[in-house]
């Protein structure tokens, strides 16, 4: 049973399920893809590795053996490769550095990914209907050519095509050709959803994106990212699945997925057990449960994963607080770039969300000039602190129990903020229903750290 809770927790969290010489076998044993590709020297090659470190690879690689040598030491948790070809793809500075000569872009992949969440067979089917009529839509209003179709290896697919019209590549100044093509594919992502089409909004515009390489292990899921064919994409995921390669201990794909509720049922019956409480007597106890009875609690860590000392700001807003209150933290946070303020609420209750990368050190710092001493405290504890998705009372019923999102409290719709974004968060926004367009830097990866707890 431990073992089970252990490997609960690692999906839960995004973290690894294989250790390093798992990963070494496997990318011993199966190549990776760039057949695809006609010059891999001209893209950027990035890591994760089982401890959670990135790497960056610092030479260009020509082929698929010599990228292999680079894992002789440390084999990769997650492998990615840049959308964008460069005369020099190492050593890439960022967008906003420029006190240095701009990258002179050659090439940049048209990439659309298509997710649905959880990691199941009912959404990934999903998922490969909207790919499948995306294509045919592409096919039909855009001048592209198809690249390939990808599984990603978790939850959904990636579409990689090639624009046919050059001229943009044409531009003479580096900096101004990498505005127009980030700015044409900006446009063609507009498009896109205004044709109702469901895609990641922070891929297909971005020329620093990474994305999988085909056959690298996805090492949360176990399952490989592989290119398939049109047929197979326009044929029911039940006709070709087992098709589809992955380790021997990769994640049993569940048919249905298991919602929040089922969850809590599930652990709570399973894995959650009354505390014995031996030192005190007999009648006390029973006083005791009736005050103070048992309930389980679905959690969300304010921690950026991926990131050192990062964190979101997230809490439940004080009952006792007034309207001037709210206009001064609203004030506040504003003023320091952290926004947008999403608010949701809970019958009577009120719970906000800032998902920004904001230094945990700042934060905690913050936290109680903002009425929130409890989370700064938790922070000098934990390092971070721990949230409830749902804010359990004595007068909650059933009417009143859903987390209902009511907009915004800020109004800077236009503002700046150079506080980068956590994508952790927006995950986790996403998960609430409510999408987040985010425009600028974007830290950590977007698998919200969640935990089941019994409270009393």
């Amino acid at each position: 049973m431990a073992e089970e809770k252990i490997d609960t927790e690692n999906i839960l969290r995004g973290t690894t399920m294989f250790s390093n010489d798992e990963l070494k076998a496997w990318y011993k044993a199966t190549p990776v893809d760039l057949d695809w590709l006609e010059k891999p020297s001209r893209h950027q090659f990035r890591w994760r590795l089982p401890n959670d470190r990135w790497v960056t690879l610092p030479r260009q690689i020509s082929n698929e053996e010599t990228l292999r040598k680079q894992f002789a030491t440390y084999a990769p948790r997650d492998l990615y490769i840049g959308t964008s070809a460069w005369l020099n793809p190492v050593d890439l500075p960022r967008l906003k550095d420029l006190d240095v000569p701009a990258p002179i872009l050659l090439d940049h992949l048209v990439v659309f990914d298509i997710d649905f969440r959880p990691f199941c067979y009912r959404r990934l089917e999903r998922a490969r209907a909207v790919t499948s009529g995306l294509l045919k839509w592409l096919d039909e209003h855009e001048d592209l050519s198809l690249q390939y179709i990808s599984y990603s290896g978790g939850k959904g697919f990636h579409l990689v095509l090639r624009d046919n019209d050059r001229s943009l590549f044409a531009t003479p100044e580096p900096r101004l050709r990498e505005e127009r093509v980030r700015a044409s594919r900006q446009a063609l992502l507009q498009r896109v959803l205004d044709a109702g089409f469901e895609v990641d909004t922070t891929v297909t515009a971005d020329t620093r994106r990474i994305i999988r390489l085909p056959g690298s292990l996805h090492g949360t899921t176990g399952w490989c990212c592989t290119r398939i064919s049109r047929k197979q994409l326009n044929q029911p995921l039940k006709t070709w699945k087992k098709t589809l390669p992955k380790h021997i201990r990769g994640l049993k794909m569940k048919h249905w997925p298991m919602g929040i509720k089922e969850f809590r049922q599930r652990i709570s019956s399973s894995m959650m057990r009354p505390f014995k409480r031996t030192s005190t007597p007999k009648h006390m106890q029973a006083k005791i449960t009736r005050a103070s009875p048992e309930s389980v609690s679905m959690q969300m860590s304010s921690q950026v994963i991926g990131t050192k000392g990062r964190s979101s700001l997230m809490a439940w807003i004080p009952e006792r607080w007034r309207e001037g209150q709210r206009e001064f933290f609203i004030k506040s946070v504003t003023e320091k770039g952290w926004f947008p303020i999403y608010r949701f609420q809970q019958g009577p209750h009120e719970f906000i969300l800032i998902p920004r990368a904001i230094p945990t050190s700042q934060l905690r710092k913050q936290l109680p000039k903002l009425g929130l001493q409890r989370l700064s405290t938790e922070i000098v504890s934990l390092g971070h602190y721990w949230t409830d998705m749902s804010h359990h009372q004595p007068e909650m019923t059933e009417q009143n129990s859903e987390l209902i999102f009511k907009g915004r409290w800020d109004e800077t719709n236009d503002a700046v903020s150079n506080v980068p974004w956590s994508a952790t968060h927006i995950e986790a926004l996403k998960r609430l229903g409510v999408e987040v367009s985010a425009r600028g830097e974007i830290a950590g990866r977007p698998e919200p750290a969640m935990r089941i707890v019994t409270k009393l």
